[in-house]
């Protein structure tokens, strides 16, 4: 062999892990400046004014964690975002370890670049979303619950509770893992004694004491995550299979995975799984993927999954997927070509997601259309708000609320007209109150005028704008703006019943 080959292949990977992990994470942190808001961002910014013990169809921490960064950073695009930043660094380290300490530190490598050319990982790691959350402390438990298995005393197993607890106060669900873990116990002869022991009881016990706050606040408010999860569900009366949605959130899950990622990943998740069941790392990962796989997959029978809930069990199906490969193009040289292609496409997706504005798509094909043309919604909404001298800015939907109190410069206080207790987080916060003098400003996206229950409020409710938002010149979402004055005959506004929050909301200037 050539001594400069031969060189080359004793070169030690970690430098250039540590050399990736900080330029993905500097361009990272600029990048999240570049982009504005997307709604769900925004949403859950203002519940981290109002810190809670729980929210309607979430856990705590995805407020906890903006309040966080916007208390280092401001309230700021960039201080919202930068622990999705940072925990997205930290995904990709845990990632790298747990493969290294599975196989070597060559599969770590690779998985690490894997990942960093998946699209859902890659704008993952900017968006500040629950997902940012649950990833991470999914990727933690897989390393503390590997640990745990080899070494003695009860300590990983508490932390592994309390990584698991962690997540699930994110996204529920993480909760699955607990299943996994339990599957990988009682399939592997040599750790079934440890399914009723000292360390799962450990286990048990610090993931219920990650629970004590939302258990709480749910017995404050009438046990509202259970009707939320189950609206989520779809399985709301009745359970039908319907193929359509089935295949719709397959192809779903090929989309933001890299289609030829997502075969791959799939074929060696089953082959591995198939052909190496007797080895307790390929056990050990597999049974880290296609149980969350199955569970929703099942789902989507009756109605089509949203594509990131799967997103945990990707995180082993990567190392499963680098660890096929590898064998392969060790066994076939040519299938490198394959690999290339497929690491290649991936590399485009994830580019194009980042920079979709040089394509110049329409709009409604747009995958940045949902961060795109806010600051321009606001300026719009504002010139209406002077214009007509409103006093209350009213929300279609909670996207609209949302971005109005961010983007607008006073962070003013915004509401949903009325809905149902737990319909959404803005249920539970005090509601407006309708005067003879009230000028309120009802604003929506396209086809979606005041509703009856709202126009009962007011005398008169008129179109006074209709508008397309703009970004970089180009016409983004219509908005329809209503001008809602004085009071209906009943005299006053009501409050969405059972609606008891103790906090009082007050505008964040």
């Amino acid at each position: 062999m050539n001594p400069k080959i031969a060189a080359i292949g004793r070169i030690q990977p970690w430098p250039w892990v540590i050399g990736l992990l900080i330029g993905l994470t500097a361009y990272r942190l600029w990048f999240a400046t570049q982009l504005e808001l997307v709604p769900d961002e925004a949403y859950y910014w203002l519940w981290s004014k109002h810190l809670a013990a729980s929210y309607r169809d979430k856990g705590p921490a995805i407020g906890w964690t903006i309040a966080l960064g916007t208390g280092l950073l401001g309230d700021t695009v960039l201080g919202i975002r930068f622990w999705a930043v940072l925990l997205g660094a930290g995904i990709g380290g845990l990632l790298y370890f747990l493969a290294a300490k599975l196989f070597d530190v060559r599969t770590g490598g690779w998985c690490l670049v894997v990942a960093s050319v998946i699209p859902l990982f890659a704008v993952g790691s900017i968006l500040m979303t629950i997902d940012s959350l649950s990833l991470f402390f999914w990727a933690l438990g897989l390393v503390l619950f590997w640990r745990a298995l080899h070494r003695p005393g009860t300590w990983d197993w508490w932390w592994l509770g309390l990584a698991i607890g962690a997540g699930f106060l994110a996204k529920f669900t993480n909760g699955v893992q607990l299943a996994c873990i339990g599957l990988f116990l009682a399939s592997t002869p040599t750790y079934r004694r440890l399914i009723l022991s000292r360390q799962t009881l450990t286990l048990v016990a610090a993931f219920g004491l990650c629970l004590v706050p939302m258990l709480w606040w749910n017995f404050q408010t009438h046990w509202i995550h259970a009707s939320a999860l189950r609206s989520r569900s779809g399985v709301e009366q009745t359970f039908g299979v319907h193929p359509g949605e089935l295949l719709a959130f397959t192809g779903g899950q090929l989309g933001v995975l890299s289609p030829l990622l997502g075969l791959g990943m799939i074929i060696a998740v089953f082959r591995l799984a198939w052909t190496r069941s007797d080895d307790l790392r390929i056990r050990f990962l597999a049974l880290h993927t296609w149980p969350l796989l199955a569970l929703f997959l099942l789902f989507s029978l009756n109605k089509a999954g949203k594509v990131n809930w799967t997103a945990p069990a990707f995180l082993s199906g990567v190392i499963l997927l680098v660890v096929y490969w590898r064998e392969k193009v060790q066994r076939q040289p040519a299938w490198k070509w394959g690999v290339g292609s497929a690491l290649g496409l991936g590399l485009a997706m994830t580019a194009v997601m980042h920079h979709t504005a040089y394509l110049r798509l329409p709009p409604d094909r747009d995958p940045l259309r949902r961060a795109q043309g806010w600051v321009d919604f606001a300026r719009q909404v504002e010139a209406v708000r002077q214009e007509h001298h409103a006093d209350i800015l009213i929300g279609g939907h909670y996207a609209q609320a949302s971005m109005m109190t961010f983007y607008l410069a006073d962070h003013p206080v915004t509401y949903l007209g009325p809905e149902a207790y737990g319909a959404s987080q803005f249920s539970l916060w005090p509601t407006y109150q309708v005067e003879p003098e009230t000028r309120a400003l009802y604003v929506s996206e396209f086809s979606n005028p005041p509703n009856a229950a709202l126009q009962a409020q007011f005398h008169r409710c008129e179109l006074v704008s209709d508008f397309f938002s703009q970004h970089q010149g180009r016409p983004m979402t219509r908005f329809q703006l209503f001008l809602c004055t004085g009071t209906a005959s009943t005299g006053t506004a009501t409050v969405p019943p059972g609606s008891r929050l103790e906090e009082v909301r007050t505008s964040n200037e």
